[in-house]
């Protein structure tokens, strides 16, 4: 009987921890990034992010995996997950925002963007 409910225990909590959802961490902008990318690649690491960001909160929207994790630890660990990488992937943004305005990425893209003004033509 104690076998049976040891087991039964176990399995138990070995599913509540596959349950713990688990989004990966974006790193922080290196030094090597920070001098190399030009604003091209900035922007498109700011897409990453924001990609990302969208991914964990699907992710995140609740599922079995909620209710399963809920029974092991009353689902902290899924909202301690979900904030570490939304920390993670805020930060980066940050930093990949700061790294833009410090190259003035937007006053280039606006310059290359801006239409050019018609020519008025002499009647």
């Amino acid at each position: 009987m104690n076998k049976s409910i040891l087991a039964i225990g176990f399995c138990v909590l070995a599913m509540q921890g596959c349950a713990t959802k688990n989004y990966g961490r974006q790193g922080v902008v290196t030094d090597f990034e920070r001098q190399t990318m030009s604003c091209r690649e900035i922007q498109l690491e700011q897409a990453k992010v924001q990609g990302y960001i969208q991914a964990v909160d699907k992710e995140s929207e609740f599922s079995g995996r909620s209710i399963l994790s809920f029974l092991g630890d009353f689902g902290i660990g899924n909202v301690i997950e979900k904030n570490a990488a939304m920390e993670s992937a805020d930060s980066r943004a940050y930093q990949l925002r700061m790294l833009s305005y410090e190259r003035r990425c937007s006053e280039k893209t606006q310059a290359v963007a801006a239409p050019a003004r018609p020519v008025a033509t002499a009647q």
